[in-house]
């Protein structure tokens, strides 16, 4: 073995020096071609159309659903909760509970503790107070929200409002509200939107879901989608925003005018005291003590189901609650349920929903595309109370007590990761710890040889 001079020594520490400046290097490009450039906080925006029924993208031109399609993800079919009714429905994709958890049991409700009724204007809190919603989770956790028109949005909960909200008009241009919530996104840097569109819920009641001129409406809500997707295009966020397109529920044919059954036709005041929702569900309160004999005074009417409040099947999630009254009445399917004929054939409908969840013509639509979301693919359907904890997962923060699957909602994503880094870049680090040990150990050796 030769001696090791100085000369060698000098050698060995310039050969080293320059595998030092390799490995950096490699390091350098390694990083820049396999990270993100920038890290940046997740973004969610969540829309509902409402009565938006799966298969509604079947029935016109809708390019702009297409193309989130292509660039996401979607499911067959929403499983929504019992009843399919509006602010229940949207309650339980705001909290992740079901209704007879967070309390909105109904459009048109009565609470035997209050003594009082609720409407679809109620925006006392009392009435809200069931289960966290999203927008209170998310600014509890330091986030910054808004909400464009959502049921129980403006009403505090535990003294939390959103950053963002709007008591309801349905006044306000579709177009106002797209370019508000790209704004709150934008300008202001927000976190999470809600954002609500009537339609085509609206013309679905007036016209039926198979009436050929439903077709424009729905075309027209796909443009809503285009000018969101092109905001917040122009904006430079789309890429950064996990966006959300569901809705509250679906739509069933129906006509007021030959399909309807007056209960009054059956009974009368001795057993019966009011109805408070009606229509395809129908909550009844009877005379005191007189639940049976209203039940049995109803139980062979045709073309709907009584039954008992504690009748009502568990796997419905729906009777555990004190706003449920005693008799509820389920309509077959394109029937429909009142007290007072006369009134209700003010309201001649050709749609209509709040018939059993079980039933495909009333579940909701689901798209989304996003750095979270995979491309281009189909997967099993999830409910509507997996929405929230998947939405909490998105934004990185803890959920409050659910009913909902994050599991289930998992499917959707693109990795099972770290959301706030989308691509997470676990990968990209792995490769360049790995190529610097390979560059050192090489160094290493072309230098033990020189020596």
């Amino acid at each position: 073995m030769s001696e090791v001079t100085g000369d060698h020594v000098t050698m060995f520490a310039m050969s080293a020096q320059a595998c030092l400046g390799g490995v950096v290097l490699s390091l350098l490009l390694t990083l820049s071609h396999g990270l993100p450039a920038t890290s940046k906080k997740p973004k969610v925006i969540l829309v509902s159309m409402d009565g938006f029924r799966h298969d509604y993208l079947t029935k016109g031109n809708t390019p702009n659903f297409e193309d989130m399609l292509s660039a996401g993800v979607t499911m067959p079919y929403v499983n929504n909760t019992f009843v399919t009714l509006t602010f229940p429905s949207h309650y339980s994709i705001a909290t992740g509970t079901y209704e007879e958890t967070h309390g909105i049991v109904a459009n048109n409700m009565y609470d035997p503790v209050y003594n009082e009724t609720f409407g679809m204007g109620t925006t006392d809190p009392k009435w809200w107070n069931g289960s966290e919603p999203i927008w209170t989770t998310a600014k509890k956790a330091g986030l910054k929200v808004g909400v464009y028109f959502w049921p129980g949005s403006s009403s505090p909960f535990n003294g939390l409002l959103p950053d963002e909200w709007r008591d309801y008009n349905d006044s306000v241009e579709y177009e106002h509200r797209v370019r508000t919530v790209v704004s709150w996104m934008s300008r202001d840097d927000f976190d999470l939107a809600l954002l609500y569109f009537d339609e085509p819920d609206h013309s679905g009641h007036a016209l039926g879901p198979d009436n050929p001129q439903l077709v424009p409406v729905i075309e027209r809500m796909d443009c809503i989608l285009g000018l969101l997707v092109s905001e917040l295009t122009t904006a430079g966020i789309v890429d950064d925003v996990n966006l959300i397109v569901t809705s509250d529920h679906g739509m069933a044919s129906v006509d007021t005018k030959t399909r309807l059954i007056d209960v009054l036709d059956y009974v009368n005041d001795t057993v019966f005291l009011k109805m408070y929702q009606q229509g395809p569900a129908a909550q009844m309160r009877p005379q005191e003590g007189k639940a049976a004999e209203l039940k049995e005074a109803l139980k062979d009417v045709r073309h709907m189901k009584v039954m008992l409040k504690e009748e009502i099947p568990e796997e419905k999630h729906y009777k555990n609650h004190r706003r449920v009254l005693p008799v509820f009445a389920l309509a077959e399917n394109g029937w429909q349920i009142t007290a007072n004929a006369t009134r209700r054939l003010n309201w001649p409908f050709k749609g209509d929903h709040g018939f059993d969840d079980d039933l495909l013509t009333m579940r909701p639509i689901f798209v989304a595309r996003g750095p979270a979301f995979k491309t281009n693919e189909t997967v099993e359907p999830i409910k509507n109370v997996d929405i929230y904890p998947l939405i909490c997962h998105l934004l990185g923060i803890e959920p409050s007590p659910n009913n909902g699957s994050l599991e289930r909602a998992m499917t959707l994503l693109r990795t099972r990761g770290n959301p706030k880094d989308p691509g997470d870049g676990s990968s990209s680090l792995t490769a360049a710890t790995t190529t610097i040990w390979v560059l050192a150990s090489l160094c290493f050796v072309f230098s033990f040889v020189q020596i």
